[in-house]
């Protein structure tokens, strides 16, 4: 028996890459499987039938260069399996000419723009002349098709027997920084093309040089300044050879084609990873951003001899952002809470007791003219809430609410899924906001709300399986996830497994019911169950429900994979998941997971209210909202704005709470520390938590509606807060 292991197709980079995203034993599965040192007949083929063709080369002082060759179709041939033949035509001053020798590393990107197609390999120069570049494969592997723009090719002016394009037919510019003409082929480009290299050691097939491609809509590399360009990396394949090139050989070349003039532009620069930052997290769809320094920078005009057609975007652009989008949210963000109007332009029935309505920033004078214009959408993460403001008829003041958004981000609109609620008792009267909305509110209608927040999101750079659980009206974010869940698998594919498990009364109260069904329908990696506790004699089984009964964690282990054969240890605990429900539902599903063993940080839950939390102390009592501070004496608050002076006794709960009762009515929605909404500016002094806040908290601010006064001391001596 042969126990020898394979040695891994990935280096050390890419590995710590995966690592970090928590792929790594899934993608060298992949890996293993994939990634060959032969190329199989599809590929051979596709490489002969291309008029193009990207390559990644090293020149003498180590640095990347990516190069577009070209020839008729044909001009590449495969000899065999392990080796390609490109019989191309030289662009006079491509850094290319002067990278090749035998020996030599490179990298090759096979890409069919009008199919969408792209097919990749790692190889070394096995001779080269004039006219023909032979290589040896060392790697070879396909690629997703995501964010390519479908071009053709419009008009051809080469001959078959052109082995050169005359020198005298473009013009060629060197620079150590940005032209004006290299800013605007940047700025209008919807694809660039990345070449990068790592050495490492001798005959390690993993090593060598990449070629790559990035697209996004038009705009989406930003000019920094005259030496620097910023990108946002989207979701990709997770093999990270590019990013793991850079993470252990911070340098890269890229190429910018003109499309429209046949310029192409080269640069080579240091490169930077950014994992997390603020304009990274506001860039929708971003998983990182990258940002280059120019070292040198070459422009060929007209160096093409042929041209491009139309353009039809990638729709895998849908969800992803722009750099002016990303501006108008951090502007949003970094000054205080802000509503802004948003208009109703649609509202749709989901079930008999819950109801949606489809938001769009209202339009606002732009100043010229009168001219009306609407205001971009602030992006969202799947699982977010909206924070929102109305008046009601008959009240003074306003009421503030938060209600999750219940689709995907797309850059269009906001859904909000409102359940009506009905008066239970005399001690709990009818939802006043819920009820609005279902009395009042029209298409037409006007609602003033803040930017998305909450940090209840989907980790889509997760490929572990995902369960999304949910009873009642606590599938609105679970559907919000089930739709970026699908539009990241219609994009880039994936082997993701998805279960969408949710409970109801009977199909009168199911909301969202035939939407789920049509993209689970066209999903095989996606599973539906729904658990229907009442149904009606006309609910049937096996199509509008599942099973009878409730959501809980019997079910669970009926319908998910089991650790062993015979199930006895109960379902496997490496899954994400994602719940949320009434309290009954969220507590019952909470003890079940941790019964089979499933660690905290593969649960996530949306449980508003200042009710108990679901984690249990190690006695196993619940821990609930109390105060546990370290204060003996009354303690001063000064309410800034008002100017009014109170002393906090233990007894007055929060500084939400102090200020109620001082007849001031600060912004709030949760009351637990989740939403946000009440974060107001600290002027002096310091607060603390009973227990840390879900919410993200800015510096300099506290979350009043679950803060108390911090501990005095003679430096601290006094709370003063901007109310």
């Amino acid at each position: 028996m042969n126990n020898k292991i394979a040695p891994s197709p990935f280096h050390k980079g890419e590995q710590e890459l995966q690592a970090l995203y928590d792929v790594r034993e899934r993608i060298e599965d992949m890996g293993q499987r994939v990634i060959r040192d032969y190329m199989p007949l599809e590929h051979r083929e596709f490489y002969e039938q291309l008029p193009y063709v990207f390559a990644g080369s090293i020149d003498d002082s180590g640095r990347p260069w990516a190069s577009l060759l070209f020839g008729q179709p044909g001009f590449i041939q495969s000899p065999d399996k392990y080796s390609l033949s490109i019989n191309f035509s030289r662009i006079n001053g491509d850094p290319l000419n002067s990278n090749i020798s035998k020996g030599s590393a490179i990298g090759i990107l096979g890409l069919q723009f009008e199919a969408r197609r792209r097919n990749r390999l790692s190889a070394s120069v096995e001779s080269s002349g004039n006219e023909v570049l032979n290589l040896d494969v060392v790697q070879s592997f396909g690629n997703c098709p995501q964010y390519i723009q479908a071009r053709q090719i419009e008009a051809r002016q080469i001959e078959p027997d052109d082995k050169e394009v005359p020198e005298e037919s473009h013009r060629k510019s060197s620079f150590k920084k940005l032209s004006t003409r290299a800013k605007q082929i940047i700025g209008k480009a919807d694809s660039f093309y990345i070449a990068t290299y790592h050495a490492g050691e001798k005959d390690t097939p993993s090593n060598g040089a990449d070629v790559s491609h990035r697209g996004g809509k038009p705009g989406f590399v930003r000019v920094d300044n005259d030496s620097s360009i910023t990108f946002p990396d989207f979701t990709g394949n997770f093999h990270f050879n590019t990013l793991g090139n850079i993470l252990l050989n911070p340098l890269a070349g890229l190429l910018f084609i003109d499309f429209d003039t046949g310029d192409l532009l080269y640069l080579t620069c240091h490169a930077e990873i950014i994992h997390e930052s603020e304009e990274k997290r506001a860039f929708e769809s971003a998983e990182r951003l990258v940002h280059f320094e120019l070292d040198e920078g070459i422009l060929i005009e007209r160096a093409l001899p042929f041209k491009w057609g139309s353009v039809k975007y990638s729709p895998s652009l849908d969800g992803t952002g722009s750099w002016d989008e990303v501006a108008e949210t951090l502007a949003v963000r970094r000054s205080t809470n802000i509503y802004r109007n948003y208009k109703v332009v649609r509202i749709d029935q989901e079930s008999d007791e819950i109801r949606s309505f489809y938001l769009q920033p209202d339009k606002l004078e732009n100043g010229n003219a009168g001219e009306m214009q609407a205001e971009s959408i602030q992006c969202h993460r799947a699982g977010q809430f909206l924070p929102i403001e109305i008046k009601l008829p008959g009240h003074d003041a306003s009421i503030k609410r938060t209600y999750t958004i219940s689709n995907a981000p797309n850059g269009e609109f906001f859904r909000l899924s409102i359940k009506r609620e009905p008066a239970t008792s005399a001690e709990h009267p009818p939802g006043l906001s819920s009820n609005y909305f279902h009395d009042h509110v029209k298409e037409g209608s006007k609602i003033c709300a803040l930017s998305p927040r909450g940090q209840f999101v989907l980790e889509q750079n997760s490929t572990r399986p995902v369960v999304l659980l949910s009873a009642g009206v606590g599938i609105t974010p679970m559907v919000s996830m089930l739709e970026a869940l699908a539009q990241q698998n219609m994009t880039c594919g994936g082997e993701r497994r998805v279960w969408f498990i949710h409970g109801a009364r009977n199909s009168q109260s199911h909301a969202f019911n035939e939407h789920i069904k049509t993209l689970i329908g066209a999903w095989p990696e996606a599973t539906e169950h729904n658990a229907y506790s009442a149904p009606l004699k006309t609910d049937r089984l096996g199509s509008d429900y599942h099973s009878h009964g409730r959501v809980n964690a019997d079910l669970l282990k009926l319908l998910l994979p089991a650790d062993d054969q015979d199930g006895s240890c109960g379902f496997d605990s490496d899954y994400d998941f994602y719940f949320c429900g009434p309290p009954a539902f969220m507590t019952s599903i909470y003890d079940g997971l941790k019964q089979q063993n499933v660690a905290d940080n593969r649960i996530h839950y949306e449980f508003f209210g200042p009710g108990a939390s679901l984690l249990k102390s190690p006695s196993g009592e619940r821990k609930r909202s109390a105060v546990g501070l370290d204060v003996q004496n009354p303690l001063s608050v000064h309410f800034a704005k008002s100017d009014i002076q109170v002393v906090w006794e233990l007894s007055s709960g929060t500084l939400l709470d102090l200020a109620e009762q001082q007849g001031l009515t600060p912004p709030y929605s949760c009351r637990s520390g989740v939403c946000g909404t009440c974060a107001t500016k600290l002027i002096e002094g310091d607060v603390s938590y009973a227990d840390p806040p879900l919410a993200e908290i800015q510096d300099g601010y506290a979350l009043i509606c679950c803060a108390y006064p911090g501990k005095l001391s003679k430096k601290n001596s006094k709370l003063k807060i901007e109310l």
